[in-house]
């Protein structure tokens, strides 16, 4: 099996970052292998959490792996609590990544225009740097837009202009997610020169993990040999179909993927 190293926090509540790319990738026939940043006694969205950063401890498991021998297949970057833990990360990439590496980053900084609580500025440069090594980048609009350097934007033209700017920069392969017109929600494909769109009716807004679960649908769709945007379709039809059939009162409480998994055999 190939094996799949995920670099992210466990949250006990508020499905997300690694509670669903555990049974993702792993459903969709590769191995987990989780380097957790963080334990959270729920994700941040609620009102309240309590949280242990792991920045200290990261250093020795990439230790204890090296001499283990391990290598990777693929590795996929999420939510980090600190500049440190960046630095950690872009030194594991450049140890554990070859030329047969998938390297799938999920850019976690912003939404709706604005950094989330805790990250600067210093992070986000950061950041950028970790996805010009990446094979696939999967930013939501305004993470976007902050990668490109260009203001934020919901209007498609400059999206797509966005994404084909960071494209001849060097960017490998883009997943702009979050892209919403007329009731609909479309996630932005940048794929060997080529921009397509998939689409989904949206429903009730913000959901936690869906970013996540769409992450890790990529990745698990990339290491079978899937395309981009077959694997970025399948995404998109999952959640959609995950979203119509959850029944939350508390959106941060996340979805019921896993009454579905099976459709990711």
């Amino acid at each position: 099996m190939k094996k799949c190293a995920v670099i992210n926090d466990l949250s006990g509540f508020g499905k997300c970052s690694l509670t669903v790319e555990i049974p993702i990738i792993s459903v969709m026939g590769s191995e987990v292998h989780p380097l957790p940043t963080a334990v959270l006694s729920n994700q941040t969205g609620y009102d309240s959490y309590k949280s242990l950063s792991l920045t200290d401890t990261m250093p020795d498991f990439v230790a204890e792996w090296r001499k283990l021998g391990v290598s990777f297949d693929a590795i996929l970057t999420g939510f980090v609590t600190d500049i440190k833990q960046l630095d950690i990360i872009n030194a594991f990439v450049d140890e554990f990544k070859s030329d047969d590496t998938l390297l799938v980053v999920d850019p976690v900084m912003a939404d709706n225009g604005r950094l989330y609580d805790g990250y600067s500025m210093e992070m986000c440069e950061s950041i950028k740097n970790l996805c010009y090594k990446a094979d696939v980048i999967t930013p939501n609009i305004s993470e976007l837009a902050i990668i490109a350097e260009e203001p934020a934007g919901e209007n498609l033209d400059d999206l797509i202009s966005y994404g084909k700017k960071l494209i001849s920069n060097g960017i490998k392969r883009i997943v702009a997610t979050g892209y919403k017109d007329n009731g609909n929600i479309s996630n932005i494909i940048f794929e060997n020169g080529d921009v397509r769109l998939v689409t989904a009716k949206e429903k009730g807004g913000y959901y936690s993990g869906t970013g996540d679960i769409f992450t890790s649908i990529i990745t698990g769709g990339l290491l079978r040999g899937m395309s981009l945007y077959d694997a970025g379709a399948l995404a998109t039809s999952f959640i959609e179909k995950v979203i119509m059939n959850t029944d939350v009162k508390d959106h941060n409480d996340g979805v019921e993927f896993e009454k579905f998994l099976a459709d990711l055999l």
